[in-house]
């Protein structure tokens, strides 16, 4: 016999399904934060025309292009995330949840080694989610003369961090190469918290206190691979085109609880596993641009990114009590995001950008009939703006990219059973970028 543990959104659920507590998640959207400094203002549209540290994310065969060294090139986000699920936590009862968020999401130097070659080393925050939920309300169950209090808590943080080198060489008058090697770290922490407290609702006498605790964290490492291209077909007409492979899982561990007490021999149990495997495999990605530029002008840039479909066993071990396998697994369906960005001169110096993007979800979808292997499904969309200052030795930007939208979930309904219910997502960043030129 084997005990299956599905995955919801990011947050890992165990059987029986109707323990189904929401949680939103971003690692089925692969575009929740804009790397770099002018990639942040373009919408993510610079993979034919990067110049700059935003290459070692985008397409690395832009460091070729780079103007000079750069040193501690950093950019940070600063804002709200946000989170709204009707009926999430029941009939009537909506999850909401918003947090501040300061991100440090790129941090890198360049040294240019020649004038066509250029070396960089970069630390990217390319996913980054930290939410603290407390929700507490009233309802009559189905039994005369109760009254249930419920309480619900849950603490959620997951990040992933890229570190690597890239190097990018012109080889020839028109075309430039370039690639890079990432260390890709992951860790996610977990745990929600429930109570039913039943009390008479005539003389508010507690009658019995019901719980379910659920707890999960997990680390690993893995190594992915970037390579990219850049073509200019005349002076003012650019192509690029870069390719990410699939994450190689090199390392990893996790532990998980999982714990019920309502009362009775046949609804109470006990999960437990410790030591176990962890791993996270990032799909391979596609992406093709084009633009059509006027240095120290303007520029107009779109890139389409296809991102492979994927599958793969998050956790894996033996429940501690019963010595029974356990595994957690994800699935992610293919899928295309758009990006489209603007930048224009308004003065030597002073460029003005701007940019839309999608950020469409992998999930496979909430399917009705089978909610205990269902994922958050959640198609978002993102606009970004920034103006900035560039001088000899030093650049600076000031921008903001906000994203929003929404889809389906699966949400808590009065017996406990999983529900399909409406979610919505927004994040509002402001981002700051500063570089030195020498």
């Amino acid at each position: 016999m084997k005990t299956k543990i599905f995955a919801l959104g990011s947050v890992i659920f165990l059987l029986p399904a109707a323990f189904s507590p929401t949680l939103f998640g971003d690692d089925t959207n692969y575009q929740n934060y804009l790397m770099g400094d002018r990639a942040a203002g373009m919408g993510g549209a610079v993979a034919a025309t990067t110049d700059d540290l935003d290459a070692c994310y985008y397409n690395p065969a832009g460091l070729a292009r780079v103007a000079g060294s750069r040193i501690a090139l950093s950019v940070s986000l600063y804002g709200l995330q946000g989170i709204r699920i009707a009926d999430g936590l029941g009939e009537g009862e909506t999850f909401k949840a918003r947090d501040f968020e300061s991100i440090p999401s790129t941090f890198g130097s360049i040294l240019k080694v020649s004038d066509g070659l250029a070396l960089a080393f970069s630390v990217f925050t390319p996913d980054n989610l930290d939410l603290n939920v407390r929700h507490s309300f009233e309802r009559r169950p189905d039994i005369p003369g109760l009254l249930r209090s419920d309480y619900y808590y849950a603490t959620f943080d997951d990040s992933s961090t890229w570190i690597g080198p890239s190097l990018g060489f012109r080889a020839g008058d028109r075309l430039s190469l370039g690639a890079g090697v990432y260390l890709v770290y992951r860790s996610l922490a977990n745990k929600q918290e429930w109570a039913y407290l039943y009390a008479d609702a005539d003389n508010l006498e507690v009658e019995k206190v019901l719980t379910r605790i659920y707890s999960i964290d997990f680390n690993n490492y893995g190594l992915l691979g970037l390579a990219g291209a850049q073509y200019a077909l005349s002076d003012e007409v650019f192509l690029g085109a870069a390719v990410q492979t699939p994450s190689l899982n090199l390392s990893g561990r996790g532990d998980l609880l999982y714990a019920v007490s309502l009362g009775s021999q046949e609804s109470d149990q006990l999960v437990q596993a410790k030591d176990m495997k962890s791993r996270n495999r990032l799909p391979a990605r596609f992406t093709l641009g084009a633009a059509w530029q006027r240095e120290g002008e303007f520029t107009l840039e779109g890139n389409c990114t296809y991102h492979l479909p994927t599958s793969y066993l998050q956790l894996s071990g033996e429940d501690t009590w019963t010595g029974l396998p356990i595994s957690t697994s994800r699935r992610r369906k293919g899928v295309v995001n758009f990006n489209l960005g603007g930048e224009y001169y308004v003065m030597e110096g002073y460029p003005v950008r701007a940019g839309v993007f999608t950020n469409l979800s992998s999930s496979p979808g909430v399917d009705r009939n089978d909610l205990g292997e269902s994922q958050d499904d959640v198609d978002m969309y993102g606009v970004s703006f920034s103006v900035g200052n560039e001088s000899e030795h030093t650049t600076f930007s000031l921008g903001v990219n906000y994203v929003w939208g929404s889809g389906k979930t699966v949400g808590i309904g009065d017996d406990f059973d999983p529900v399909p219910v409406d979610q919505s997502q927004y994040q509002l960043f402001v981002f700051l970028s500063s570089a030195y030129i020498f």
